[in-house]
C-alpha cells in the first residue's frame, strides 16, 4: 500500500532529526514485509528456487536477525485481503498479460526471469504457490545459520519457529492468541505491542502513518503504559532538485539520479516524529487549545493523508500532501469541526462542505469568493479564469463524498490491530462491483 509521497517529504522537512542513517535504538524484534521481497526481481540469469530463496529472503533476513532476537516475516492472507484492493491491483496489472496459472498448475523448475517474472508474480495463484515454497524451506535454512534466534511467519495463521540445537529438529507452534489478518503491511503493530520495541522493514509509505496512529492510540490507552518503540527502515528520502534550476540543468540532475545503482536507506523514529509533528501543528495554530481533540492530532492529520489518496481512496485532484501540510494552520480548526474524535473518523457532511471546500478555496483563493459549501466553491472555480485543463480535473460533490467515505474506511482499516477492522469481503463506502464484475468506485 502507498500514500502520496509528498507527505513524507513534508514530515522530513518538519522533523529531520527523526530521520537518521543509524538505527535510533536497539529493538528486540524486526518485522519484514514479505510481499515486497516476493515482488523484487531483476534477475539477469536463470536461477533455482533455492537461489531465489537465498537471495530474496535468507540474505536480507540474516541482516535483520543480527539486530534482534526475533524476526517476523509477514505475507498477505488473500482470504482476508479487502476485495476493494482489486482496484489497485487491476491498475498495476493493466499492461501485464494474464498468466494461465491455476490451482492445478505447478511451479516451473527454474525461476522465471525478466518480463516473464513480472507476469508470473502478478498472478495471485502463482504468488501463493511461491509463498508456500518459501514457508516450507525458509525456517530450517535461516535458523540453522542463526542459532538461538526465533522466526515468526504471519501468513494465514501466525506461527513461531525455533530450532532445537541438540536434536536439530524444527519446532513450529501456532500463535492461537493472534487472529488471522489480511494485508502484511497492517500486521506489524501487534508485534510492537508484543515485544515492546520493533524495527519495521517496509518501503510502503503507509507504514509511517499506521505507526503514528498506533502510537497515539497507545498514549490514550486506559492502561497508561508506555507505547512500544518503533522505527521504520525504508528508502531514504532524497533532497528534491531545486525548482530554481534551469530546464537543462534539472534534466541532467534527474538523469544522474536515475543512473545511480546504489540505493540508500534510513531509519524513521516514530516516537520522535510523533512529538515533532504535534509540536509543529501546535505552533502552526498559535498553541490554541482544542480540549476535545487533544491527543487526536495524528488521527486528524492522517485523515488528510487518506483524502490525498491510498490504495483504497482516490485523491483530491490538484491537492498534494505537501500542499495540505502547508495549509494546516489555515484549515486545522475546520478539520476539528469535521473530525469526530469519539470514533476517529470524518463527519461526512462537514468534511465535504466545510473541510474540502476550504481546501479548494485556499488552493485557488484568487478564483473563488467563499470557502463554505463545496458546490458553491466548485461553481466559482468553473466560472473563473482557471485553465480548461485544470477545470477538467476538478471533482464534483458526489466524487468528494465518495472520497470522504473511502477515507473513513481506511481510517478504520488502519486500526485493525485493535479489533476495529471492517469486513474485508464487503465493499468500502463509495465503492462497488461494476456490471462487468470488476471493482470500481461509486458515487452512491
Amino acid at each position: 500500500m502507498t500514500i502520496d509521497s509528498t507527505w513524507l517529504r513534508a514530515f522530513k522537512d518538519t522533523g529531520p532529526e527523526a530521520f537518521t542513517q543509524a538505527r535510533p535504538f536497539k529493538t528486540h524484534c524486526a518485522f519484514v514485509d514479505g510481499q515486497i521481497k516476493l515482488m523484487q526481481g531483476g534477475f539477469t540469469q536463470p536461477q533455482t528456487w533455492e537461489e531465489y530463496i537465498h537471495r530474496q529472503f535468507i540474505k536480507p533476513l540474516e541482516r535483520m536477525l543480527q539486530q534482534c532476537e526475533v524476526l517476523v516475516l509477514a505475507f498477505d492472507n488473500y482470504a482476508l485481503v479487502p476485495s476493494a484492493k482489486g482496484m489497485t491491483q487491476l491498475k498495476r496489472r493493466k499492461h501485464i498479460p494474464a498468466l494461465p496459472f491455476t490451482e492445478t498448475s505447478e511451479l516451473p523448475c527454474m525461476v522465471p526471469d525478466g518480463e516473464k517474472w513480472t507476469q508470473c508474480i502478478s498472478n495471485r495463484t502463482f504468488k501463493s504457490r511461491v509463498i508456500d515454497l518459501v514457508i516450507l524451506r525458509l525456517p530450517m535454512l535461516l535458523l540453522k545459520r542463526n542459532p538461538g534466534k526465533r522466526l515468526i511467519i504471519d501468513y494465514t495463521q501466525p506461527s513461531t519457529y525455533a530450532l532445537n540445537e541438540s536434536t536439530g529438529l524444527m519446532g513450529c507452534e501456532s500463535l492461537e492468541n493472534l487472529d488471522p489478518m489480511g494485508e502484511a503491511d497492517i500486521k506489524f503493530t501487534r508485534y510492537a505491542d508484543m515485544f515492546g520495541s520493533l524495527l519495521v522493514d517496509s518501503i510502503d509509505g503507509d507504514s509511517i502513518p499506521i505507526a503514528l496512529l498506533h502510537h497515539e492510540r497507545c498514549l490514550r490507552s486506559p492502561a497508561a503504559t508506555m507505547p512500544p518503540k518503533v522505527c521504520v527502515y525504508r528508502l531514504e528520502l532524497k533532497d528534491p532538485i531545486p525548482s530554481s534550476l534551469s530546464g537543462t540543468k534539472r534534466k541532467k540532475d534527474e538523469e544522474a539520479d536515475k543512473k545511480k545503482s546504489t540505493r540508500s536507506y534510513e531509519y524513521v523514529n516514530v516516537q520522535s516524529l510523533y512529538y515533532l509533528l504535534v509540536e509543529a501543528i501546535s505552533q502552526g495554530i498559535g498553541h490554541a487549545r482544542l480540549p476535545l481533540h487533544t491527543g487526536h492530532e495524528m488521527g486528524m492529520l492522517i485523515s488528510l493523508i487518506c483524502l490525498t489518496g491510498t490504495d483504497f481512496s482516490r485523491n483530491l485532484p490538484q491537492v498534494s500532501g505537501k500542499t495540505l501540510f502547508e495549509f494546516l494552520p489555515g484549515i486545522w480548526m475546520t478539520l476539528a469541526m469535521a473530525y469526530d474524535p469519539r470514533i476517529g473518523q470524518l463527519r461526512e457532511e462537514d468534511a465535504t462542505d466545510r473541510l474540502v471546500s476550504s481546501i479548494y478555496h485556499m488552493k485557488f483563493q484568487n478564483h473563488t469568493k467563499t470557502r463554505l459549501g463545496l458546490a458553491t466553491v466548485l461553481a466559482d472555480l468553473h466560472a473563473s479564469k482557471l485553465s480548461t485543463k485544470t477545470k477538467s480535473t476538478l471533482p464534483d460533490v458526489s466524487r468528494v463524498t465518495c472520497t470522504v467515505r473511502n477515507a473513513n474506511w481506511v481510517l478504520q482499516y488502519w486500526r485493525c490491530d485493535e479489533g476495529a477492522c471492517p469486513d474485508p469481503l464487503q465493499p468500502i463506502f463509495g465503492y462497488a462491483i461494476g456490471a462487468n464484475g470488476l471493482p470500481m468506485y461509486s458515487h452512491a
